[in-house]
C-alpha cells in the first residue's frame, strides 16, 4: 500500500472518513497478522506486517505529523 513514510502521510492528509475506517481495520488486520507470525517465529513477515502497520498508523495521524515535523514535508 506505502513504500514511505511520505506516502502514508500524503494520502492521510486526503483520505475520507470512510478510508479511516478502512486503514484502522487494515492496520488492526497487520498487527494480528504480526502476532502470528511472532508465533511462528517468522520474523521476516513480522517485520513486514509491523511495518504496514506502522504506515496505516501515519497515515491516521498525517495532520499531527505534518504539524509536528513541517521540515519533512
Amino acid at each position: 500500500m506505502f513504500n514511505s513514510t511520505e506516502e502514508a502521510v500524503a494520502f492521510g492528509l486526503q483520505v475520507s472518513e470512510e478510508g479511516r475506517i478502512t486503514l484502522r481495520r487494515l492496520r488492526k488486520t497487520h498487527l494480528q497478522n504480526f502476532d502470528l507470525a511472532m508465533d511462528k517465529e517468522d520474523f521476516d513477515q513480522a517485520s513486514i506486517f509491523a511495518t504496514r502497520a506502522q504506515f496505516c498508523r501515519e497515515a491516521l495521524e498525517a495532520i499531527d505529523i505534518v504539524k509536528s515535523n513541517p521540515e519533512l514535508f
